[in-house]
């Protein structure tokens, strides 16, 4: 599967949908733990960039994590590392 580099509006999409989380709450600065989301959720959104986007992170890459625009961050230059 060739590798994509995603869009912000797209890893809000995925992170709405699998960490169960409204959308509209969804900014880079929000805080991991304020949206609830937790590290099961986490793994949930990387099964899901991974199908979508062919993009392998480990969860452990992301445990310093502490914004959704760190973990975006890090998921994109995971992507743009393999292109």
């Amino acid at each position: 599967m060739p590798q994509i580099t995603p869009t912000d509006d797209q890893l809000f999409d995925v992170i709405a949908k699998e960490a169960l989380v409204d959308r509209a709450l969804l900014n880079r600065d929000a805080a991991l733990e304020d949206l609830g989301i937790a590290s099961l959720d986490v793994i949930s959104v990387l099964f899901e960039v991974e199908e979508r986007f062919g993009i392998i992170v480990e969860e452990s890459e992301l445990s310093d994590c502490k914004t959704l625009g760190q973990l975006m961050d890090k998921l994109k230059a995971r992507a743009q590392a393999a292109a």
